[in-house]
């Protein structure tokens, strides 16, 4: 009952942002329009690189386009429902988060529900358009079992994207500061989502494999889809899933720590 209740709350919290931001259409596309020209950029950057290099490790041009656009369709679902993560250190400094821990309701349901972003829909449709034209040009036949994997992913990669940044949003509760390491972290994510992680030393695979579980979101998942592990394909690339549990009941301890701990600012 309580977590229908919750549900309930939370699809009302995102009909009021849907609506708040309804009332600025000339803001929204401008928005979706400069979401599609940075990643235009973006992919003519790889491409460039790509083009004098003929490929990536093993990867070329739509291997890499795949992996890019694997990425865009899980920042996508990020970006629009939690983008706003790191408003939290805003709120803390400024003192309005304080409201959310003196009314009936779960803080943090309150504060993923208190708005949306547009530009996680250009996010997607770039990650949808890109992932139709690399499939066509690398020639995907997939079955069933690898549709839904697929999608599973995508998934899981939203959501280690809201796992780690969570826990970096988290981090306020304890420093009154975190946007500075939620920078680092978001910076490091998208240079590793960009490139295949093969690319890299030994210890820096490690690193995005087993501390910083980047390689999760899109590259291990495209190494399985695509058949480009030598060797074959280990078990553990199939882990995505599971590591997006994993590190979403990472950041919810995180979270509840940190607001038992928290004692407002004073402002």
């Amino acid at each position: 009952v309580e977590k229908m209740r919750n549900i309930r709350l939370y699809g009302h919290f995102l009909r009021v942002a849907i609506l708040g931001k309804a009332q600025y259409k000339a803001d929204f596309f401008v928005g979706i329009i400069s979401v599609l020209i940075l990643n235009a950029v973006n992919l003519s950057l790889i491409g460039i690189l790509v083009y004098n290099f003929n490929t990536l490790g093993n990867w070329n041009i739509w291997d890499l386009l795949f992996l890019y656009s694997f990425w865009m369709l899980s920042r996508g679902i990020y970006g629009v429902f939690f983008w706003h993560l790191s408003d939290l250190e805003e709120m803390i400094v400024g003192g309005t988060f304080d409201a959310y821990l003196i009314r009936p309701v779960s803080p943090f349901l309150q504060f993923i529900g208190k708005d949306i972003s547009y530009t996680g829909v250009g996010d997607f449709l770039v990650g949808v358009l890109g992932f139709i034209l690399a499939a066509a040009q690398i020639g995907i036949h997939w079955n069933m079992g690898q549709w839904a994997y697929f999608l599973i992913c995508v998934l899981s990669g939203a959501l280690i994207q809201v796992a780690i940044n969570l826990i970096g949003a988290s981090l306020c509760f304890w420093t009154t500061r975190s946007n500075a390491a939620m920078n680092i972290a978001e910076r490091f994510t998208v240079l590793m989502q960009q490139y295949p992680v093969n690319i890299f030393g030994k210890y820096f695979q490690i690193f995005v494999t087993c501390f910083l579980p980047v390689a999760f979101i899109n590259y291990y998942p495209s190494v399985v889809l695509l058949g480009k592990a030598a060797g074959g394909i280990k078990v553990w690339q199939y882990f995505a899933p599971f590591v997006a549990i994993i590190m979403l009941a990472i950041a919810a301890v995180v979270w509840t720590k940190g607001i038992k701990r928290y004692t407002g600012t004073g402002n």
